[in-house]
């Protein structure tokens, strides 16, 4: 058996969880009453916290399973499977910036931020799109009205608890789930942050991580340049792949031990 072929027995033994997955984001499920995620709904029933931990954990999935159709059709991309896979990275981290923390106050405030940084993100949108030429007044003033509701919710958003100091992802959100996960094989806690920063760079359209993964001849004699290649490889695939499936594993996890009724462990 080929390398490329066993990357893609072991990569298609995930392809059932994936699809249960997308079955569970088509469906309407709610946090037990009683249960940890259903407490931290009520601080925002506007955008509930665990709606969104949902949301991230299914938007995780899909981007893992794009990029399965893409390997299982046979078309590998030295670049674009690597944008969306960190498409999944970062939807599965999210989810447990969110979810991770035993300290409800925390989650809360992690929850609350997300939503908040979506608000605005909203905000800016419509505020962008006032100025189009030609909108009638009628145009003109729904957008100023979606502007001063998007404000409102965001203020809502802050009072209720949302982190002050917000989020980054580089900073914040990746480092915590890669430690969530790996945080007890240090190499692996690292191949994850490593594998982040190359496909930022892919989403970037930076280039260098296809450096990596590709190979560069000598120059030609009498030549200041090279000539370099890279091609799609599910040795390069999987690795990352695999992160994400293992970081979104762990969401769906925490989303329902949140989500489950139940006596829990006190909190000091």
């Amino acid at each position: 058996m080929t390398s490329e072929a066993r990357y893609l027995r072991h990569l298609a033994a995930y392809k059932q969880d994936l699809e249960w997955w997308r079955v569970r984001a088509s469906r309407k499920e709610e946090p037990q009453p009683g249960s940890e995620l259903h407490e931290d709904d009520q601080v925002f029933v506007y955008d509930r916290i665990s709606d969104t931990a949902r949301l991230s954990l299914s938007l995780a999935g899909e981007h893992l399973r794009f990029a399965w159709t893409g390997i299982e059709a046979g078309q590998l991309y030295p670049s674009a499977h690597f944008t969306t896979i960190r498409g999944a990275l970062v939807a599965a981290s999210q989810a447990l910036y969110i979810l991770g923390p035993e300290d409800s106050q925390t989650r809360r405030g992690r929850g609350l931020a997300v939503i908040h940084e979506a608000y605005r993100n909203l905000k800016n949108f419509h505020e962008g799109t006032r100025t189009l030429p030609d909108l009638t007044e009628s145009e003109a003033q729904q957008l100023e009205d979606h502007v001063k509701w998007i404000g409102s919710r965001m203020s809502y958003a802050k009072a209720a608890g949302a982190d002050k100091k917000g989020f980054k992802l580089t900073d914040d959100v990746v480092p915590y789930a890669a430690n969530l996960v790996y945080g007890s094989s240090p190499g692996k806690k690292h191949a994850a942050l490593s594998l982040w920063r190359q496909m930022s760079g892919d989403a970037h359209a930076l280039g260098w991580p296809m450096k990596l993964r590709g190979t560069v001849g000598p120059p030609q004699r009498g030549e200041l340049l090279s000539d370099g290649t890279a091609q799609g490889s599910l040795k390069d695939i999987a690795e990352p792949f695999e992160l994400s499936y293992r970081l979104l594993k762990r969401g769906w996890s925490l989303f329902d031990q949140r989500g489950e009724a139940g006596e829990r462990p006190s909190q000091l």
